[in-house]
């Protein structure tokens, strides 16, 4: 978690209570196409440009839960479907893409999440966990299982639906 950037965060947003173990506040961030890591977010309350730390200095430290993971809980569920919104935004702008484009950049990540690469869908992964991690904890080894599950999935989809079985999943199924 990066406690900077959550500071200017609170400074600019309300965080409101939306069930027993969350909070919710509203905001935009947009990302420079300049600078890598760099966003401005913005509110109803202001704004302010913050540049992402690296994400191998975003991991919490491991917690014995880890081992056990509870793909229910809410807490899961953002971190699954922040690496899946980043690949679906890199469809919605290239529809040439294909599952075998998204798989390898899974296998890598699955490996080494911290991987920094010119290739798009694993710059976007990584600045939509880099953004992720630092409002939330997430060890490493989180990061890892979540990557490969998400990894696993891609291979299913992809042996059941052909060539964009995947991605026409989660183009139909993740917000």
């Amino acid at each position: 978690m990066d406690k900077d950037f959550l500071d200017k965060l609170e400074s600019v947003t309300e965080w409101k209570k939306t069930g027993d173990k969350s909070d919710q506040t509203e905001f935009s961030v947009f990302s420079s196409n300049e600078e890598e890591g760099l966003i401005k977010i913005e509110s109803a309350k202001g704004d302010f440009t913050h540049k992402l730390k690296p994400l191998n200095e975003l991991f919490c430290q491991e917690n014995g839960k880890a081992a056990e993971i509870d793909w229910e809980d809410s807490h899961y569920i953002h971190l699954l479907y922040t690496i899946e919104r980043a690949i679906k935004r890199i469809y919605e702008l290239n529809y040439a893409l294909t599952d075998s484009d998204v798989i390898p950049v899974l296998e890598t990540l699955a490996m080494k999440p911290e991987t920094i690469s010119k290739n798009i869908i694993l710059k976007s992964i990584n600045q939509e966990l880099r953004l992720q991690l630092s409002m939330n904890d997430y060890s490493r080894h989180e990061v890892k299982i979540a990557i490969r599950k998400i990894l696993n999935s891609a291979k299913s989809h992809y042996k059941q639906g052909g060539l964009r079985g995947y991605l026409n999943f989660i183009m139909k199924y993740v917000p």
